[in-house]
């Protein structure tokens, strides 16, 4: 026969003692604290998340209104479409500190799937490593280096380069006049610093020194009126804010070279004068030939708010681009790499990039343009 194993079964304890067991336990049992995450806003899959960091008050120029209005004009016309875009814009006052909260505010807390940057900036490490640790492409409507030099695999530059700018019209000064007793005038603006500094740098690869006189608007007219009647050649880095009172005493014999970054109103403060000024931008808002997509730009920008500039036309490509590059999926590391291998044609060039090259402009887009008046879109020179 099999052994039986027979096992000793204890009384079971009665419901008091159970009772009395359990509270003991629980009071020494320390409580775990009671805690709500954070809620951590959430992608829609089905959406694009853009922010646009403006300047829509405060003294920094350019400012930021041309920009929103092309922004809105690209969002509006493009309500119904697949990704459905879903724009931000947020006012940075002028303020590069707030820039570069804001720009931190829109990656972490309302997780934007990419930054528009509409401000004037000094791209230095600092902002090339804010752009960085955001981790979602950052596209600039204004000139910047080569975002690559920097190790900016997430930054794009839009407008052409300062360096581009400065062989561009210095290449066509070269053809009126000889290089050498030419004036770069400057204030102490972010956009006048980087403007003076590519075109003195420019000047000294060419071998000549340049006559730079940095003014503010309080002596900018004494300082210049004995020296533009006497000059050539005159280039004004950064917005010609400080200089327009000075400006005015140009006479023919003198040919002003403005800024890209220039706005409508105050090449027409030049008033009399303003025939002999000129500045590079893209030659699609001044051409009739440029194809049907950029017309149709021009015409409804026109309509809407007057001629836009070149950077409101790169700010109308911005979400363009974007929304291109999203047409598979929103993610950010997605968007930046078919942003970084692909040719996009916009209105205001044909942009290329690549893992190497991520400034896009085609300078063979650019083009001198002059002022014909407020209503109008400016002229190929």
């Amino acid at each position: 026969m099999r052994p039986t194993t027979r096992f000793r079964m204890g009384r079971a304890p009665s419901t008091g003692a159970l009772v009395a067991l359990v509270l003991l336990l629980g009071a020494c049992t320390t409580p775990n604290p009671s805690v709500t995450p954070t809620p951590v806003p959430t992608r829609d899959p089905n959406a694009l998340n853009v922010a646009a960091l403006l300047d829509l008050s405060g003294s920094r120029a350019p400012n930021g209104g041309p920009q929103r209005d092309a922004l809105q004009l690209w969002a509006d016309q493009h309500a119904s479409a697949t990704p459905r875009v879903k724009l931000k814009i947020v006012d940075v006052a002028s303020s590069p500190s707030k820039t570069a909260l804001e720009l931190r505010h829109a990656a972490v807390e309302d997780r934007a799937d990419a930054i528009i940057v509409g401000v004037s900036v000094d791209y230095d490490d600092a902002l090339a490593a804010a752009v960085q640790l955001a981790q979602v492409p950052v596209l600039f409507t204004l000139p910047i280096p080569e975002p690559a030099t920097r190790g900016g695999g997430w930054a794009f530059a839009l407008a052409p380069t300062p360096g581009q700018l400065a062989r561009f019209v210095l290449d066509d000064a070269a053809l009126r006049s000889v290089l050498s007793a030419d004036l770069v005038v400057s204030d102490d603006s972010t956009t006048a610093i980087v403007e003076r500094i590519a075109l003195t740098n420019e000047l000294s690869r060419r071998r000549v020194t340049a006559n730079v006189v940095t003014v503010n608007p309080g002596d900018a007219t004494a300082k210049l009126r004995p020296l533009l009647g006497t000059t050539p050649v005159v280039f004004l880095a950064g917005t010609p804010r400080s200089y327009i009172d000075a400006a005015r005493t140009v006479t023919v014999g003198t040919s002003l070279y403005l800024s890209y970054l220039c706005e409508f109103t105050e090449i027409a403060d030049l008033r009399e004068a303003a025939p002999l000024a000129v500045w590079p931008g893209s030659r699609w808002i001044a051409s009739t030939s440029g194809g049907a997509a950029r017309s149709a730009f021009v015409q409804a920008y026109t309509d809407r708010t007057g001629p836009p500039t070149s950077v409101a036309a790169s700010a109308y490509d911005a979400l363009g681009l974007l929304a291109g590059a999203a047409d598979s999926g929103t993610a950010p590391d997605a968007v930046r790499d078919r942003l970084q291998s692909g040719t996009f044609v916009g209105v205001a060039t044909t942009y290329a990039f690549s893992p190497s090259q991520h400034a896009g402009f085609n300078p063979g887009d650019l083009a001198l343009l002059r002022y014909v008046g407020q209503r109008s879109s400016p002229a190929l020179r």
